[in-house]
Formats: structure tokens, C-alpha cells, sequence
């Protein structure tokens, strides 16, 4: 099940990841903060030869490629400039967003959100080759096996029918279930903190069938550099960052940071 790596990267420094923003329009300090280091970052790495990935949840929540909301019409600027001047992007979808380039019922000649980008959605997992070494990527989602009620939802909601029934309704009313869905969501999650980290054996059986012994993910809000020993191996997990706007109190999380960084961060002690 291994098979070849989907592209061939062959420089860490020019390979640049980030995940889990969740922009909205409703939050402009976050947007501002991440749109503007991101801009700087990509100024400051030639294009030509680079590449950016997004892991998922790129937005607080996605309702259809016919609702692109002010921040996503930024980005997509942004991401499209980067791939004219010769940088690759790439996407994922996570949780939140997964409805980016699903068909629009009655549109089929509608842009979708990657092509506004110029960007290809990948799918989850993708294995890349990055300075030699096999790398899986993931939103990180399907690795949390402990949330049976998640993974439950999470198989009726990518399928095509359930989407196009969704998508058949009008923006308002998506947004009203978007919202729901959302708040639904929150409360889970401080009732069930837990499940919503990533099962260890789910992680070495997912690099073991793709025979990579890196993984890059984010969805869980846990950012570290995780590294064990293991029958094939040593192994290597780095967990991307979400993006917070921070407080007087907490300060400000996220980066868009190179493989080369990530895999020079300090290591977690489990």
C-alpha cells in the first residue's frame, strides 16, 4: 500500500507548512496576523522551487465554494500570486472545511475554491518525499480512532450524497447549520478533551502502510515534535500549531514554518 510519493521535494528549507487557522471574517486581528506573516514568508522564499502546504481547516468553517467570505478571497490572492511566480500549494481538507471544492448542485462550470487558489487539494493521507525521506501528510482527524462518535460523522459527512444535499440549500441556511455545528462542536470538546488527540497505534499502523517514517499533522491544537522507536524505526510526528489571536495573558500561537524548522524543533517528552 506504500506505492511512490506524490511529488519529490528535494529541499526542506523551501517546503512550508501550516495548518489550522481557521480564519473568519468574524475575527479580522487573526486573519490580518496569519495573512500577514504568511505574505512575508512566501516574499521572502523564491518561489520558483517552493512549495506551501495547508493542512486543513484553513477556515472556521467552509459552507460552499458560492460563499467566499473577504479572508478567503485574501488568501486565495495571495496563494495565487505565489503559484504564477513558480511556488506549488497545496491543500487539505480538515474538519471544518472539508466542503471546499465539493460540486455545486446546478453550477458545474463554478470556479472552485482551488482553482481560485491555483492550488491541487490533496487527499488525506498524501505521502511527498521531502530531502529523500518519505513523509505522510494528514490533516490528523482520521488518526483520532478514540472519538468513535466523530469518525461516525466524519464518514457520513464526506459522502458525495449527504454533501450534495447540503449544498442544495440556501447560503443562509448553511450558515445557520455551519453555526449549530460549530457550537455543537465546542462543547463536545471540553466534555471529551481526550478523545481528540491522535491514538497512538492508529498513527504507526497509518506510517506503517505508507511506509514513511515522518508524519506531519495538525487538527489536535497540540504543536510539537514527537519522536519513538518503533520495529522499522525511528519515528517522527510534528504536530503543526493553531492559530490563536492571544490576550494580555496568552500569546499569540502559530507560524508558518519550514520542514527543516519543524524538524529541528525540541522534542517532546512523552
Amino acid at each position: 500500500m506504500s506505492g511512490a510519493a506524490l511529488h519529490s521535494l528535494p529541499n526542506p528549507d523551501r517546503v512550508l507548512f501550516a495548518s489550522d487557522m481557521h480564519l473568519d471574517d468574524h475575527h479580522p486581528a487573526l486573519v490580518e496576523r496569519f495573512l500577514t506573516e504568511l505574505a512575508a514568508r512566501l516574499q521572502a522564499t523564491p518561489a520558483s522551487g517552493s512549495t506551501l502546504f495547508l493542512l486543513g481547516d484553513l477556515f472556521e468553517y467552509w459552507i460552499g465554494d458560492d460563499a467566499v467570505g473577504p479572508a478567503a478571497q485574501r488568501l486565495a490572492a495571495l496563494l495565487h500570486d505565489f503559484a504564477g511566480q513558480g511556488g506549488q500549494v497545496f491543500l487539505m481538507h480538515g474538519n471544518r472545511d472539508f466542503l471546499i471544492d465539493s460540486p455545486l448542485p446546478g453550477q458545474p462550470g463554478h470556479p472552485t475554491y482551488s482553482q481560485r487558489c491555483s492550488a491541487t487539494l490533496l487527499a488525506d493521507p498524501t505521502v511527498v518525499e521531502i530531502g529523500g525521506q518519505r513523509v505522510l501528510l494528514s490533516h490528523g482527524d482520521p488518526l483520532c480512532t478514540d472519538d468513535v462518535p466523530y469518525q461516525q460523522w466524519r464518514a457520513q459527512c464526506r459522502q458525495p450524497a449527504w454533501q450534495a444535499a447540503l449544498l442544495a440549500r440556501s447560503v443562509p441556511e448553511r450558515i445557520a447549520l455551519a453555526q449549530s455545528l460549530r457550537q455543537q462542536s465546542a462543547q463536545q470538546q471540553q466534555s471529551a478533551a481526550v478523545l481528540a488527540d491522535v491514538n497512538p497505534d492508529a498513527v504507526n499502523a497509518a506510517m506503517d502502510a505508507h511506509d514513511c517514517p515522518v508524519l506531519v499533522h495538525g487538527h489536535t491544537h497540540r504543536p510539537a515534535l514527537h519522536r519513538w522507536s518503533h520495529p522499522h524505526g525511528q519515528r517522527t510526528r510534528w504536530v503543526l500549531s493553531d492559530w490563536t489571536e492571544g490576550d494580555a495573558s496568552t500569546p499569540p500561537r502559530g507560524h508558518v514554518m519550514s520542514f527543516a524548522e519543524g524538524m529541528a524543533l525540541p522534542v517532546a517528552v512523552d
